[in-house]
C-alpha cells in the first residue's frame, strides 16, 4: 500500500509540474480586456510627446471603454527600443493591462539620433502626466491610478533608460525590464543609485545586447534586491511582437516561447511588488522563477545557510535543526520565518529576528517531531525568510526529513 501510495504522490507531483508549465496564468491574459488610447504628454517646458496609454477595459482595442472595476490601479512607464515603435511591443503591454495594469510607453526619441537622458526624462513626466491625470476631475483617470505604486520598464535602449529613470526618481518602486542595453550617460554606473527592486531579463542567444556585457554588469552592480532571468535560447528581438529590419533571431526557441516567459517574469514581479500579492513570491524569489527556459542569478539580500539540508527524524522523537539568516542588505532589517508546508508538529524559535545590521546573522532553531511513517515525496519541507522593510522580499531554504 505504502508503494502504491508513493508511486501515486509521485506521477501527480509529475502531472502538476508538466500542466502548470504549459498553463501558469501569469503568462497568459487576466481578467481584463486590454484598451488602448494616444495621449499627449507635457513636459516642464510646455513642449509635448504621445504615448500609448494602455488600461484595462471592456473590449479589446483602440479607445474601448475603461473598466474602473479593480481601480485604483498601479502603473508602469514603458521604453520602447531603439528605432522601434511602441507597437513592436502591443501584445505584452495589452498583457499587463490585461493583469491590471496602466502601462504608459512614450513615443518619443524614436529618431536615428535619441538622447537617452531625454528619453529616461520623458519616461518620468509619462508618471507625472498620470499623476495629474488622477487628480482631474476631468479626465477618465481621476482617482483611478494608485500613483503610490509605480513602475517601470523598457526594451534594450528603453530598457537602459527605465535604469536611468529609475536612478533618479524615487516614485518607482519596481523596475523590470527587457535587454537593457548601456547607455549614454550609463545605466551601468546608474545601478548603484536605484534602491528599488530589479528584474532585468535578458537572453542568453542576444546578440545585439549581449548578456554578458549588459544584464550582467547591471546585476552586478546594483543593489539587493536583484534579479537577473536569463532565457535560454531568448534572442534580442525575441522581446518584439515580429521581426524588424537589422534584428537578431535565434532557433533555440520560438518568439511565442519568450514572450510566453516574459510576460510570466513581468506579471510576477510587478504583482509582487506594485500589487503587494504575496502569492506571487514563489515566482519571484523561490524555485518558480525558474522552468527549463528560464535560468536566474538571484540576490535577495537575505543570506540562508544552509539552503538545502538532511534531517534524520524518527517517528514520534523531538529533532532539531538550524538556519541562519544574514542580512546582505544596505540597511538594518528584522526578518520574518515561514514554514510554506506544514505536516509535522514544529515549533520555530525565534519566529522574527532582532534587527540585523548588514553583514549580521542570527540562527533559527527548528523543533520537529514527526507523527508517522510517509512516502519520501512527503518530507520536504519549505522554509521562507521575508524581509520586514518591505514585507515582499524573500528567500527560501529545504529540509527532508529522513
Amino acid at each position: 500500500m505504502k508503494i502504491l501510495q508513493a508511486v501515486y504522490f509521485s506521477i501527480l507531483l509529475i502531472l502538476t509540474i508538466n500542466i502548470s508549465a504549459q498553463t501558469n496564468p501569469l503568462s497568459i491574459a487576466g481578467q481584463y480586456r486590454a484598451g488602448w488610447r494616444s495621449v499627449t504628454v507635457t513636459r516642464s517646458d510646455n513642449s509635448t510627446f504621445t504615448a500609448r496609454l494602455f488600461y484595462p477595459a471592456t473590449a479589446n482595442g483602440q479607445n474601448t471603454a475603461y473598466d474602473p472595476g479593480g481601480a485604483p490601479y498601479p502603473a508602469i512607464t514603458f521604453g520602447h527600443g531603439f528605432f522601434q515603435a511602441v507597437s513592436s511591443y502591443q501584445s505584452t503591454l495589452e498583457h499587463l493591462a490585461t493583469h491590471g495594469y496602466f502601462v504608459i510607453a512614450s513615443d518619443s526619441e524614436s529618431g536615428l539620433f535619441p538622447n537617452h537622458q531625454n528619453f529616461a526624462n520623458d519616461l518620468k513626466q509619462s508618471l507625472t502626466y498620470l499623476e495629474q491625470q488622477n487628480a482631474n476631475s476631468a479626465s477618465f483617470l481621476f482617482n483611478q491610478v494608485l500613483t503610490a505604486k509605480f513602475g517601470a520598464s523598457g526594451h534594450s535602449m528603453g530598457g537602459g533608460s527605465s535604469i536611468l529613470a529609475a536612478s533618479q526618481d524615487v516614485r518607482i518602486k519596481a523596475l523590470a525590464n527587457l535587454a537593457a542595453a548601456e547607455t549614454n550617460p550609463s545605466a551601468i554606473s546608474a545601478m548603484p543609485n536605484i534602491n528599488a527592486p530589479v528584474m532585468l531579463i535578458s537572453g542568453s542567444a542576444d546578440t545585439i545586447v549581449p548578456v554578458a556585457q549588459n544584464g550582467q554588469l547591471m546585476f552586478s552592480g546594483g543593489n539587493p534586491p536583484k534579479i537577473l532571468p536569463i532565457i535560454q535560447g531568448g534572442w534580442h528581438c525575441g522581446f518584439e511582437d515580429a521581426q524588424s529590419f537589422g534584428c537578431d533571431s535565434a532557433s533555440q526557441i520560438t518568439r511565442a516561447e519568450q514572450l510566453a516567459e516574459t510576460r510570466r517574469l513581468l506579471t510576477a514581479f510587478f504583482n509582487l511588488y506594485l500589487k503587494t500579492d504575496q502569492t506571487n513570491w514563489k515566482q519571484v524569489w523561490g524555485a518558480q522563477i525558474n522552468d527549463p527556459l528560464v535560468q536566474s542569478q538571484v540576490n535577495s539580500g537575505i543570506e540562508l545557510a544552509p539552503v538545502a539540508q538532511t534531517v534524520a527524524a524518527p517517528v514520534g522523537a523531538n529533532i532539531n535543526f538550524s538556519v541562519t539568516v544574514t542580512n546582505r542588505g544596505r540597511t538594518a532589517a528584522s526578518f520574518t520565518v515561514f514554514i510554506e508546508s506544514r505536516r509535522w508538529s514544529l515549533q520555530i524559535t525565534p519566529q522574527t529576528t532582532r534587527l540585523l545590521n548588514p553583514n549580521e546573522s542570527e540562527t533559527i532553531i527548528f523543533t520537529v517531531k514527526r507523527l508517522w511513517k510517509n512516502p519520501r515525496l512527503l518530507n520536504d519541507i519549505l522554509v521562507s525568510v521575508r524581509n520586514n522593510s518591505d514585507n515582499l522580499t524573500r528567500n527560501f531554504a529545504t529540509i527532508n526529513l529522513q
